[in-house]
């Protein structure tokens, strides 16, 4: 499992496995994701908006979730620029996305 790490502004350092985004995301100084094959995805420091995001896959009526990519970004002017994972392959894409 891929997770992303971070440190706030006040230099504390927390994970997804101790921290809610929605809690967190306004005091984030930096951001990285830890890979399941331990590559390490560092973002630039100090951006003024950190994002990350999952997209899952479940069977109806189940509780079968799957997670299927994670990925970490930031804002850049008007854009979103965005790391993806793929949790299976571990193949790692960049996405710009306008905004």
């Amino acid at each position: 499992m891929s997770l992303w790490k971070a440190k706030t502004k006040n230099g504390k350092e927390i994970s997804e496995l101790d921290s809610n985004w929605a809690d967190v995301q306004n005091d984030i100084s930096e951001l990285i994701m830890i890979t399941d094959s331990n590559q390490i995805i560092k973002l630039p420091k100090s951006m003024k908006k950190y994002i990350q995001s999952k997209t899952a896959s479940a069977e109806l009526g189940s509780n079968n979730i799957q997670i299927e990519s994670r990925s970490i970004g930031f804002s850049l002017g008007n854009n979103i620029v965005r790391i993806r994972v793929d949790e299976k392959t571990q193949n790692i894409s960049v996405e710009l996305e306008n905004g």
